[in-house]
């Protein structure tokens, strides 16, 4: 079953600008075919989010509206939250 792990920085710093990145450079799925999907989800673990508005509008047309409500849910200012998220059949 695939899984990735989702991070949503709600705080006031980036936390990749002390390696000199501006978000986590892995791929956690290296499929051609999610790799612009992985990116963007990353991206949100990366620059402060100011709000579950900016979420919603940042992810429309990468991910399911499931995994936007999801992390829109998820989110808590002044929080980095991390969690995971499992799909389809093992």
């Amino acid at each position: 079953m695939p899984t990735i792990t989702i991070e949503l920085n709600g705080t006031n710093e980036n936390p990749w600008h002390s390696l000199n990145l501006t978000q986590n450079p892995f791929p956690q799925l290296a499929r051609f075919e999610t790799d612009k999907n992985m990116l963007r989800l990353q991206a949100l673990g990366g620059d402060p989010i100011p709000d579950a508005d900016h979420i919603r509008s940042f992810l429309q047309g990468y991910v399911s509206q499931e995994l936007i409500d999801l992390c829109a849910a998820k989110f808590c200012k002044g929080e980095l939250i991390r969690f995971d998220v499992s799909w389809g059949e093992g």
